[in-house]
């Protein structure tokens, strides 16, 4: 099995050539080739899954890696967003070509450092990683090889974030980056009295969005969801119908709710 290039670099992470390492990788692929990894789940800085080795009980195994600061994830959209085809090859399922060594021009890889991982596994093997480990980090770069997005989401950020991002940085923005300023350089008293009087100030109405329940998309679905639906699509109504109804309470505080599709 020829895995992409991404799951090549994550899977050989821990492959340094020590016998007992590359014996504990061997007894890994056998316990995934063997169904014996289950539950694998791909967040935000971690994986995690069971595998079920000599003992009756199935052992929890954890892997945690660290996320991209926004800086990093400024260049990685940067990248992305560069060249029409990476955002293209992304979305077929494959590794945009020329990627990698514009981030590493950067001295940036979304593959992370073997001195970067924590391994959490109770079988006590001193061995990092265990077979157990290996079994579930082989699993993942499985998962890579069929969606270069679970290194992307492992690394901080979710699809539907990075392609909207992408999308705003082709179209002449500027990627959402917070912008911060030092707390000491704030006037004080601009916390203790408002700037002018209230009762002045009259809201405008917002414009409609040019995305349904934008921000929710950005967000991606939260950890552990499944479900044929992403979190999206089922709540976009919901989102979409509570915006309509704050925005009329703007003109009539006594405005009604919009009627539902089973109304």
């Amino acid at each position: 099995m020829v895995l992409n290039r991404w799951a090549q670099r994550f899977e050989g992470l821990f492959d340094d050539g020590n016998p007992q390492v590359v014996r504990r990788l061997q007894q890994g692929r056998n316990l995934l080739a063997s169904g014996r990894v289950t539950g694998v789940q791909v967040n935000r800085g971690a994986v995690s899954a069971s595998v079920q080795g000599f003992s009756a009980t199935p052992l929890a195994v954890e892997i945690t890696l660290p996320v991209l600061t926004d800086d990093e994830w400024t260049l990685v959209v940067g990248a992305l967003a560069s060249q029409v085809r990476h955002r293209a090859r992304l979305l077929a399922g494959q590794v945009p070509d020329g990627s990698d060594s514009q981030l590493e021009g950067h001295g940036l890889s979304l593959i992370p450092r073997r001195s970067e991982l924590d391994v959490t596994c109770r079988c006590g093997d001193a061995v990092v990683p265990c077979m157990h480990a290996a079994g579930v980090w082989l699993a993942v770069a499985r998962a890579i090889d069929e969606d270069p997005f679970t290194l992307l989401k492992m690394r901080g950020r979710g699809r539907e974030r990075l392609l909207a991002d992408s999308a705003t940085v082709r179209g002449g923005g500027t990627a959402a980056v917070p912008a911060g300023q030092p707390l000491g350089s704030l006037p004080v008293a601009a916390w203790l009295s408002a700037a002018r009087d209230v009762d002045d100030l009259v809201p405008a109405a917002p414009a409609a969005p040019r995305t349904s329940a934008g921000p929710l998309r950005l967000l991606g679905d939260p950890p552990g969801w499944t479900g044929g639906v992403s979190a999206g699509d089922l709540f976009a109504p919901l989102v979409t119908r509570g915006a309509t109804w704050a925005a009329a309470l703007l003109d009539d505080p006594a405005a009604e709710p919009p009627p539902t599709a089973n109304d």
